[in-house]
């Protein structure tokens, strides 16, 4: 029986103990937005990782939420940056959730038997315990065979505002490792793996327009809605300005010079939807968007688009607008009269190659002040850059080993793109550019969905399906370990 046999056993053998530390690690609330139970997730993952046998197990203090910084020393070759992020987002809608969303209730879920449901379950707080019950299940028939440094940030959520600056403060360590590797569980529900390479850019903003700036309508207080007769109102002329940014249907960016710089598609990216890798499946043949539809109760896409190379390319090469949220006003129950005296937008934009975060904050306050609002006010909330890796690096090329080892069919798409198209930007920048410039990989086998939504899930208890068998938490942590022996060549 080879070692990695052993793992699979001992995974096999362990595996209610590891559903456990599953339950406990989810059920910990870590809402990086409001600073709930975010320490406490830190020191327990800080636990974990001290009991795996790390040396080095830290708080490094971030802005907003510590990062967790450990060294496990295997005396191996290679050295594997593991990034993970503990952070989540508030679980909004209670009244939609089938079970309270921090209790990490184990339910049926068809077609799976058995899932985890509770907010962080796929997102990532799952995958990143599945990470280090496969490392202990390994260290436990013999050694990892790969030095291991994790960096796992708890501001994922609030635009990975410290890890800049963590990565410049310990470059030394980080330029140690050969790749990086990000365990998520990358399986939609049709059983097709759809590992991640780079990221898209994302920029998040804040627009504010008030009387007191404007010198027009209410300026430091709401008043009587009766006045509106007789006075300007801020919040249509923060409505008017919003109107301004986008076409009519809000699908289109109306920014002067917006699109200037985008570089994608490339040819390369179109050979890799059209006709795949080694033995990927071209992603323009299996990708589902109707499991989109399905999972988040959608009617139809944008301009009724139904064509799936379309779909992807827009997915993939597109850059987006989007209205998070608007306030401002009376919004309690019942009716009230009311001139509020500002209004407030959050927006998260999402761009690509080779588009510049700091050219494009630029270009929004520019169109502003052309069409006449230079008093509404813009804020920089977080953000940060795109990141592009070559698919044919060394730890990618492990990662679609391992999804042959296990006869699941594997889609790649260029590194912009999203597993599963619902894991968005990450900080992938910060490893893949300057000063670090390393290889990496998000994937591994699994299942979960509704990250960001009411009832998210991550499968448990497997099934089968039309490209593969859906692995559970047991497949997770065994796909996650084979990966790391591919990558030594010790498997």
């Amino acid at each position: 029986m080879s070692k990695l046999e052993k793992v699979y056993r001992r995974i096999d053998d362990d595996l209610e103990k590891h559903i456990i530390k599953l339950q406990e690690f989810i059920g910990q609330p870590s809402i990086s937005q409001t600073g709930e139970g975010v320490r406490e997730c830190a020191e327990c993952l800080k636990g974990y990782l001290t009991k795996l046998g790390c040396q080095k197990a830290k708080l490094v203090e971030g802005q907003h939420s510590p990062i967790v910084y450990a060294e496990y020393n295997a005396g191996a070759e290679k050295t594997v940056i593991i990034y993970m992020m503990y952070d989540v987002q508030p679980a909004e809608d209670t009244h939609l959730w089938k079970v309270p969303p921090f209790e990490a209730r184990l339910v049926e879920m068809p077609p799976f038997k058995k899932v985890l449901m509770a907010r962080g379950a796929i997102n990532t707080k799952g995958p990143l315990v599945a990470f280090i019950n496969a490392a202990t299940a390994i260290k436990d028939v013999d050694e990892i065979p790969v030095n291991l440094i994790f960096v796992a940030e708890g501001e994922e959520e609030r635009a990975s505002v410290s890890i800049p600056q963590f990565v410049r403060d310990h470059r030394d360590e980080l330029k140690k490792a050969d790749a990086v590797y990000f365990p998520i569980a990358c399986q939609d529900e049709n059983g097709l793996a759809e590992p991640a390479l780079g990221s898209e850019g994302i920029l998040y903003v804040e627009l504010e327009t008030s009387g007191a700036h404007w010198g027009r309508g209410p300026t430091e207080f709401g008043v009587h809605g009766a006045l509106k007769l007789i006075i300007d109102s801020p919040a249509w002329r923060h409505i008017k300005m919003l109107s301004t940014l986008v076409s009519e249907d809000g699908n289109k960016i109306k920014i002067d010079g917006w699109h200037d710089d985008i570089r994608v598609p490339a040819t390369e990216d179109l050979k890799l939807l059209r006709n795949g890798y080694r033995k990927s499946t071209p992603a323009v043949e299996v990708y589902d968007p109707n499991l989109i539809k399905k999972m988040l109760k959608i009617k139809v896409f944008i301009d009724d688009i139904a064509d799936k190379e379309e779909i992807i390319k827009r997915f993939v090469f597109g850059t987006s607008f989007n209205l998070d949220g608007i306030w401002g006003g009376w919004i309690g129950p019942g009716s009230k009269t009311f001139v509020p005296h500002k209004v407030t937008s959050k927006h998260n934009i999402r761009f690509v190659p080779r588009q510049d975060i700091d050219n494009l904050f630029r270009k929004i306050r520019t169109h502003l002040d052309e069409k006449g609002y230079k008093d509404v006010e813009l804020r920089k909330l977080g953000g940060y850059p795109w990141a592009l890796v070559d698919h044919k690096n060394e730890i990618a090329e492990a990662a679609y080993t391992m999804f042959e080892q296990f006869k699941v069919k594997y889609a790649i798409y260029p590194p912009t793109a999203s597993p599963l198209m619902l894991y968005p930007a990450w900080p992938a920048y910060v490893f893949a550019g300057k000063p670090l410039r390393l290889p990496l990989i998000g994937a591994a086998l699994g299942h979960g969905g509704r990250a960001h939504s009411p009832n998210e899930y991550f499968v448990i208890e497997g099934a089968d399906a039309r490209h593969g068998r859906v692995y559970g938490l047991a497949g997770v942590e065994k796909s996650m370990a084979a990966l790391l022996f591919n990558y030594t060549g010790k498997a």
